[in-house]
């Protein structure tokens, strides 16, 4: 059954149905859930524009997965609420892996994130 509704979500979210596909991958993850419907259902979130919805299935797929995907998509969405900090922190980790990620690598070139991370270094050497 979860398949079937991964598949389900996966086809409306490349139909461009993505209310639809963000019902049934809500679905998929209630059943069983899986990193790839988790990163699906984030992936759709932040398409709709709705980054704050995004990051509990995409950090869940960051921890569920050691790939990279998902935790770029993460940044992005910190990138999108205004969590700077955060963004730059899962760019950083995605770029330790993957070096080219332009996601993350993008990111990381915002002034707003820079400057929290160069605040949050500063901080941390001072304490």
């Amino acid at each position: 059954m979860s398949q079937a509704l991964y598949h389900e979500g996966r086809t409306l979210m490349d139909a461009g149905n993505l209310e639809q596909a963000v019902q049934r991958l809500k679905e998929s993850v209630e059943v069983a859930p899986h990193f790839k419907t988790l990163e699906l259902l984030g992936e759709c979130l932040l398409k709709l524009r709705r980054p704050q919805e995004a990051i509990v299935p995409l950090a869940a797929a960051t921890t569920l997965n050691n790939q990279v995907r998902a935790p770029s998509l993460l940044a992005q969405a910190f990138l999108e609420c205004g969590e700077f900090l955060d963004a730059g922190e899962f760019a950083s980790r995605v770029l330790e892996k993957a070096p080219g990620n332009r996601v993350a690598r993008s990111i990381m070139e915002v002034p707003a994130v820079k400057s929290a991370l160069a605040r949050h270094a500063g901080d941390e050497s001072t304490a």
